[in-house]
């Protein structure tokens, strides 16, 4: 009986006598997906109750409007952020003993920095991508608006969507999921399942194929070893927002072969032939243009010497509890 128990507690339960790694991952997603079902189902009550929230979620079928469309996403896109954001909260505190902003938004020295160059980086690697493109001639462009009182409210409107869906992705495979993996099992591994994860999360959008699952988990390696580097997720999510920006309403390109909101856009793309090295209608990150792209950024952030881990995030990031001065600072 003591060996059947000890060996069930092993299973479970690590030399930090915390749940093994492998675990607290699984019920960090259970919880996520318990919560944002519920939030769901409630916000879907109001809007069964209260017209005008009822058709901003109607917003997102096959026949409403660009502007209907992000109006819609934007619901979803709130919903499961805060769900991700509770379920890293609970999962941190109780399950690693530490605190919500050690999972990566903790406003450490350096965060707006880490911020602005990602934004920068995130940009500049999308503008190279769809370069490639171009010079290849498998892009085209034409302006589709120069209004800029038209242009500003839509400026503002994606890249605050884009900005909350940034933040929800990087929260739930590089937050709490990503860390607790990187402890147990180190950072290669950490980046691997969770850049593999990223990729089959992507499985079910639009144009999916074999190569642009492959960019996505790319992607993943590239925005996994920037956490790596940061152990934050300021940096992570200033690029995978400005990516996904430029990729939209810049160039009016498909962003993971979704295309809603390309009518919203400065410039409308059409990308071309080759599909190889366009991606076709998945959008850049289908074609071989964004693997040059990402691949350079990811050297970028590993060996530039750009970016480097805070002592602060360091100290939040250790498990259990901590000495007064250090929760203080934390709290600081």
């Amino acid at each position: 009986m003591s060996y059947a128990r000890d060996a069930a507690t092993t299973l479970f339960i690590n030399d930090e006598r915390e749940l093994r790694c492998g675990w607290r991952v699984l019920v960090f997603f259970v919880i996520f997906l318990i919560l944002s079902t519920v939030f769901a189902l409630f916000t879907s009550v109001i809007g069964g109750f209260v017209s005008p929230v009822g058709r901003v979620i109607d917003g997102t079928t096959t026949y409403a409007s660009a502007s209907q469309k992000l109006a819609g996403s934007f619901i979803i896109t709130i919903v499961n952020l805060s769900s991700a954001v509770l379920a890293s909260l609970l999962c941190a505190r109780l399950l690693e003993r530490r605190s919500l902003g050690s999972v990566g938004y903790k406003l450490h020295p350096g965060w707006g920095r880490d911020s602005g160059l990602g934004l920068i980086l995130g940009a500049a690697s999308l503008g190279l991508t769809v370069g490639i493109m171009f010079i290849a001639g498998s892009a085209a462009f034409r302006t589709q608006t120069t209004d800029i009182a038209s242009l500003a409210p839509r400026f503002i409107a994606m890249f605050t969507f884009f900005l909350l869906a940034a933040a929800f992705e990087e929260l739930l495979v590089r937050g709490f999921a990503f860390q607790a993996l990187a402890h147990n099992t180190g950072p290669i591994f950490a980046i691997a399942a969770t850049s593999v994860a990223f990729g089959l999360l992507h499985l079910y959008n639009p144009s999916v194929t074999f190569f642009s699952t492959i960019n996505t988990i790319l992607a993943g390696v590239w925005l996994g070893t920037a956490y790596w580097i940061t152990r934050s997720l300021w940096l992570v999510t200033a690029l995978h927002l400005s990516w996904n920006f430029a990729m939209s309403f810049v160039f009016g390109l498909p962003v993971s072969g979704i295309s809603d909101f390309v009518r919203l856009a400065w410039l409308a793309g059409q990308p071309g032939a080759p599909t190889w090295l366009s991606g076709g209608n998945y959008g850049p990150e289908g074609g071989a243009a964004a693997t040059i792209g990402l691949l350079l950024s990811t050297l970028v952030i590993w060996k530039s010497g750009l970016w480097t881990a805070s002592a602060e995030m360091l100290a939040a990031l250790r498990h259990g509890p901590r000495d007064r001065a250090s929760a203080e600072q934390d709290r600081a």
